[in-house]
């Protein structure tokens, strides 16, 4: 593909997006955003993913089309507590409004979903690990949209190409990013001791990936001037083993000061049955949705088998892949998440620092 090529990049404010415009610097960008105007992203069209002509004129939507040549669909809501007609209306209906743009276009799509798609196909579409009734985060509902959205795009009949990011955190030299993730609610209540134990199966695993290597993996796709295909950016046979993810959070707190205790790690199957119950009685229904929030964001993000990657085939070169990459960028991420909750203008209880 000419490296001068248009793309349009929806959700340009978001996470992924404003790491997108960093590495796109060989290309003609159009960032589109809904609210916020990302700094430094050049041209900029607001669109509404929920409306006709994404929320364009008709001149305004026929000069677009004219102008672009790939659209980077990186615009989703992955906030498990959003309602799930909000979840749909974003990452189904919406995504439908941007291949009927593609189309109209005659561009490529370069559709951002999640590797967690393969574990709802195996799991039937049972990620939480409690009843999402009771739960105040619901992640199987926004992977379901995910699953949705590539059935939607594999059978558009465009040019497609789906990348499968898995779950995203901040720069891997500075951890900065727009909005913390699941994970990051998970390394906080272990920060604070909240939540007292994390379900995992023997071997278990949670795979992080910075958002620049995310970047850089859509960025090598554009430069292959590849049509169609699926590619996975995950950490792969790099994953964190649970302990390790636990032990690095605890590395991380301690170097700041914190009073990290130690959390367990049980068996999923003894969760609801037996583990959960003893908390019923001490915990307020309050504290108790919450609790149940952060089990469904493990259901989530800990997963039994590691996830395929592409990153080596994509990126290799460009950034050092080893283990002990993924695990700086991990520390680098919990370092600014200790960062963000302590400061002066977060109103969140303050860490419990050590004397």
């Amino acid at each position: 593909m000419s490296g001068r090529a248009r793309v349009l990049v929806t959700g340009a404010s978001g996470v992924l997006g404003t790491a997108l415009l960093a590495v796109l610097d060989e290309y003609e960008v159009v960032a589109a955003v809904h609210r916020r105007l990302p700094a430094g992203s050049g041209r900029v069209v607001q669109l509404d993913l929920t409306a006709p002509r994404l929320g364009l004129e008709a001149g305004d939507y026929r000069r677009l089309c004219a102008e672009v040549d790939v659209v980077v669909h990186s615009a989703a809501i992955v906030n498990f507590t959003a309602d799930q007609a909000e979840v749909d209306r974003v990452n189904i209906e919406g995504l439908g409004r941007v291949v009927e743009f593609a189309a109209d276009a005659d561009a490529l799509l370069v559709h951002v979903s999640t590797a967690f798609v393969v574990r709802h196909v195996d799991l039937g579409g049972t990620l939480g690990a409690v009843d999402a009734a009771k739960s105040s985060a619901r992640p199987d509902e926004y992977v379901s949209s995910k699953l949705a959205g590539e059935r939607m795009v594999r059978g558009c009949g465009l040019d497609a190409v789906i990348v499968r990011p898995s779950v995203i955190i901040g720069d891997s030299r500075t951890g900065e990013m727009r909005q913390s993730q699941g994970v990051h609610s998970l390394a906080e209540a272990t920060l604070r001791g909240t939540i007292p134990f994390i379900p995992a199966v023997e071997g278990a695993q949670v795979d992080v990936v910075p958002q620049d290597y995310v970047a850089r993996c859509v960025r090598a796709v554009l430069d292959s001037e590849v049509r169609d295909g699926d590619y996975w950016a995950t950490a792969g046979e790099h994953a964190l083993s649970i302990p390790r993810f636990i032990e690095l959070v605890r590395e991380v707190g301690g170097e700041a000061g914190l009073v990290v205790p130690e959390i367990r790690i049980v068996e999923p199957s003894i969760v609801d049955r037996l583990v959960r119950p003893a908390f019923e009685d001490v915990l307020s229904p309050e504290d108790l949705k919450k609790l149940d929030g952060l089990l469904a964001v493990c259901g989530f993000v800990v997963i039994p088998d590691k996830l395929p990657s592409s990153l080596d085939a994509l990126i290799a070169g460009e950034v050092p892949l080893g283990r002990d990459d993924y695990e700086e960028a991990w520390r680098v991420s919990v370092r600014r998440l200790i960062r963000e909750l302590n400061a002066p203008n977060r109103h969140a209880p303050a860490f419990s620092w050590a004397d």
